[in-house]
């Protein structure tokens, strides 16, 4: 059964003041990057004409008479047999509500209200954050979040430093052959999550629970290649004469400069990678190639095929750009995103609900606020005692 929430509230504000940001200092925009940031200017210019009218604006009136409004449609769809997301028609029907009422204002007081006495927090878990540790071809272990920012370490003509906005960034003081044979690896646990950029200047964002293992240069190595193991996103930079390659459990990806995500998450059983931009060609274990374009993504889930489908470019990238991305989620699928950003173990209460989740939430919340939305559903309630986050329906 299909029970679509309300549309969850990303942080907006901050998203859009990172791609201002992004687009002031000179960042190219991506094209999904782009749209985004054009319809946020546009939801800011009118919601700050539509609150000069906020006082004179009744908005339990006006949500009582919108849930009557849903009611009603319910029952026609019902009658016809055709299912509708919620989030979906609140978008194109109560926009000027939440233009007036800001995001999630509508919703706040009833939500409360339900919510109180369904969850349970006996305490309460803030957002991932960004962290990573580096190892290095020696064995020495740097943790990031506590390294000050500036050069974090130094050897064979590689200088390793930390940026003030959280970015580890390699850059070659002199052309030294041996330091291509220093192998380093980037990890992230539950809970973190972190910015690389190599000597080549490609940059890679890595997911929570993920690692990364590269050379310290590439300089006298034919291909640019490394090793993943989790998620990352990756816009590689252009070099005909030295392709980049990364390698996971189940393929090989070899590129010449293109913008792409790769999952190859453990708990899946498969690895998925998704073009932005370029072309990619994907090699699996049984040696059999497949090019991608665009748009597209390719599944190898162990087999002698490739498989190739359109993507859904939104959810994923959704991680990357600060939200999480359910789309007909069952609720243990969700569980597996939140609970590895939040560092949580999680068991379930009863049998495990069948209803789907669709809608987006701001990676930046606090644990109870994300679970105070899932549950506004009325599909399942959450306890959470420490690290231990109850699902129950």
């Amino acid at each position: 059964m299909e029970n679509n929430l309300i549309p969850f509230d990303p942080d907006w504000d901050k998203v859009l003041e990172k791609l201002e940001a992004d687009q002031a200092a000179g960042l190219e925009l991506n094209a999904e990057e782009e749209n985004l940031l054009k319809e946020l200017q546009r939801i800011r210019t009118e919601s700050g004409e539509a609150l000069k009218a906020y006082h004179t604006f009744d908005t339990d009136n006006k949500w009582a008479e919108f849930k009557q409004q849903i009611a009603a449609e319910d029952t026609a769809k019902e009658k016809n047999h055709q299912p509708i997301s919620l989030w979906l028609r609140i978008s194109a029907t109560a926009a000027a509500i939440f233009i007036i009422a800001g995001i999630g204002l509508v919703f706040q007081k009833t939500k409360q209200q339900h919510q109180q006495s369904v969850n349970v927090f006996l305490n309460d878990i803030p957002a991932g954050k960004q962290s990573a540790t580096l190892t290095l071809d020696n064995g020495q272990k740097i943790v990031l979040s506590g390294a000050g920012n500036g050069q974090v370490s130094a050897e064979s003509g590689i200088v390793i430093s930390k940026s003030a906005d959280g970015q580890l960034q390699y850059r070659v003081s002199a052309q030294d052959v041996h330091a291509s044979s220093k192998i380093h690896t980037l990890s992230t646990g539950n809970g973190e999550t972190y910015r690389l950029q190599l000597p080549d200047h490609t940059e890679i964002w890595l997911n929570s629970a993920s690692s990364i293992k590269f050379p310290a240069s590439f300089e006298g190595l034919k291909d640019r290649k490394v090793e993943l193991k989790g998620e990352a996103y990756f816009e590689i930079a252009k070099n005909k004469k030295h392709p980049f390659i990364v390698k996971t459990e189940q393929q090989e990806i070899q590129v010449l400069g293109t913008h792409f995500n790769v999952n190859s998450d453990p708990d899946q059983g498969n690895t998925r990678t998704t073009l932005l931009e370029g072309s990619l060609r994907i090699t699996n274990n049984a040696k059999k190639e497949q090019l991608i374009k665009p748009g597209e993504q390719s599944l190898v889930n162990g087999g002698a095929d490739i498989l190739v489908s359109p993507a859904d470019l939104k959810s994923t990238m959704a991680w990357k750009n600060g939200y999480f991305r359910f789309n007909g989620a069952r609720i243990d699928e969700v569980m597996l995103k939140i609970s590895r950003w939040y560092d949580l173990e999680v068991t379930y209460q009863g049998p495990i609900s069948k209803e789907r989740f669709s809608g987006n939430i701001s990676r930046n919340k606090n644990i109870s606020e994300v679970l105070n939305m899932l549950s506004y559903s009325k599909a399942v309630k959450f306890k959470v005692e420490g690290r231990r986050l109850t699902v129950m329906q």
